[in-house]
């Protein structure tokens, strides 16, 4: 018979491990955003962008909104605003970024991952 102790101290492990690596992958996704917000040839959002939550990013930006409180947004939402912003705002001067494959849907996910975790009220 297997002893129940024993069984959930596997079971709990295996919870404990999975977070860890999610939090590991998670961390690893939010640092790759990071690079795409401040890079020129990659994104550059910089650029047009004050965002909320990093210091050591110069707050110069301001063609666009400054990015705020966007973990309240759904990821699909954030994503298709930066893949291609002229779908809901046809006078936008933000470039459609995936559309026109300045970067690619990873780097778009990345940059969501950033945006919704730095922008977080604390």
């Amino acid at each position: 018979m297997i002893d129940a102790k024993k069984l959930l101290a596997v079971a709990l492990m295996g919870v404990i491990s999975a977070s860890t690596v999610y939090a590991t992958s998670n961390d690893a996704l939010v640092k790759e955003g990071r690079k795409v917000f401040v890079t020129k040839k990659l994104g550059n959002c910089l650029a047009c962008h004050a965002v909320q939550g990093d210091p050591s990013i110069p707050q110069t930006g301001d063609i666009g909104p400054k990015l705020v409180n966007l973990n309240t947004y759904p990821k699909e939402y954030l994503f298709d605003k930066i893949w291609d912003p002229n779908k809901t705002n046809k006078n936008t001067l933000m470039p459609p970024m995936g559309r026109s494959h300045k970067i690619t849907k990873h780097q778009i996910d990345a940059l969501v991952a950033y945006l919704q975790e730095i922008t977080k009220a604390k």
